[in-house]
This record gives C-alpha cells, structure tokens and sequence, in this order.
C-alpha cells in the first residue's frame, strides 16, 4: 500500500526476534486468542457481525484520537483490520501513534475483538505508522510489514512484522538509509541497504546492498545477497 524505508545492522536480521482471495476456503478463526499489546483505551469489542469494509474505523480506536488508515487482511484464521491512529497535539513531533488489529469472530457475541497492538509514545517521535499487507513470512497467509516513521535525513524508524495469523510479532529492528519490501520469490524480505565508504557524504553512498530474507522455522535467513555500485548519474 505504501512504499517503506528500513535501515541499518542488517547482517544481524537472521538471529532477529525475528482485498480478499475469490478461491480461499473459509477459515476457521481460533475462539480463545489472547490479545497481545492492545493500547488502552481500546474499545473491547465491535459487537455488529458485518463485512470488514463496512466497519466504521472509528470505532475500534481510542477514545479522543483520530483515524490515520486502515488495512484488510483475508488471513488463515479469519479477517483482520489493522487501523492506525493518532492522538492530535500541538507538536507533529510529540504525538501519540498507535496501531490496533481486529479480528472477525462470526456467529460470536462480540464478533470484532482488538487481538494485537503498537503504542509509540510521543517520546519516541513517530510522524507516521504505515504498513504493507502481503505474507512475509512463507505460510501462505497474509501477514503485516509494518514501519513506525521518526524521519529525518536517514527516513529512520522502526520495521516490524506481524504474523497476522499467528497474531505475533516475529521481527522488530530499528534502522536508517535503507528500503524494505515484501519479496514474492522466495516469499519473504527484499532489502536496500545503502553502504558507506570512508569519506562518504550522507547524500552519497558509494553502494547498494540488496538482501533477500526468508522466514522459516522460527527465524530469519539471508536467501540471497548483493552488492552494486551506486548510479553516478549521466
């Protein structure tokens, strides 16, 4: 949905914490979740057993904040909504974002509950919460590729991913000058990462490394690996 900007340290990935499919089956959403990290403040339950599109935003987040936007997911174990959130201020650098994961529950009394939130405090100076839904991590289910933006010259921030099905978070890192994507083959991450030689200017690095990583078994491995020669230009 929106491109994303991912950074430093990422030879240590491997040891890291690490619209709705026409032909998928009907999943079977497990009944006894726990949510994980729900911001305070969160509404316990949407409690209309309706279509994800047609659930007001604004209801599933905190009393007093605003809606930034909203994300759907058709996963394995049901329909997720992930909605970020702001808590206005005065100061764009001091706020409060936060990002919140709904589950549908049908034939439940309280067929939407939040299963899984993000809270940057706005000592952490987030200027926006963005994400990228697509399986990362190779179990056929969408998961969520998420980056809480503190900006800057190196667009540094936060990378996490959700394992949305798993409603876990299997990867967190905090980086600088470098893209992010999901990779479709193998399934997984593509990182650009720029690298700096000696005497660089911040503007100016001498290359590129690209990286492929692949989510199995519990953790992150480097499938591929790339150096190139930064563009001069004509």
């Amino acid at each position: 949905m929106r491109r994303a900007i991912w950074a430093t340290a990422l030879v240590v990935l491997a040891s890291a914490c690490s619209g709705e499919p026409a032909s998928s089956p009907s999943p079977t959403p497990s009944r006894t979740i726990e949510p994980v990290g729900v911001p305070a403040g969160t509404p316990r339950s949407y409690e209309q057993d309706i279509a994800p599109p047609d659930v007001p935003p604004d209801a599933l987040i905190p009393p007093g904040t605003s809606v930034t936007d909203v994300w759907y997911a058709e996963t394995s174990q049901g329909s997720s909504i992930l909605v970020a959130y702001v808590e206005p201020g005065t100061d764009p650098f001091r706020q409060e974002h936060g990002l919140i994961v709904w589950r549908r529950f049908p034939g439940e009394p309280a067929p939407w509950r939040p299963v899984f939130g993000i809270t940057d405090p706005p000592d952490r100076a987030v200027v926006q919460l963005r994400a990228i839904i697509g399986d990362a991590t190779g179990d056929g289910s969408p998961d969520a590729l998420v980056f809480e933006d503190t900006g800057g010259s190196g667009a540094c921030g936060t990378w996490r991913v959700l394992d949305l099905s798993a409603n876990a978070e299997v990867f967190n890192r905090k980086t600088c000058d470098t893209t992010i994507d999901l990779s479709t083959d193998p399934v997984g991450l593509v990182v650009h990462e720029a690298v700096f030689a000696e005497g660089d200017a911040h503007c100016c690095p001498s290359a590129t490394r690209t990286s492929v990583f692949i989510y199995r078994t519990g953790a992150w491995s480097i499938a591929s690996r790339e150096i190139a020669p930064a563009s001069t230009g004509a």
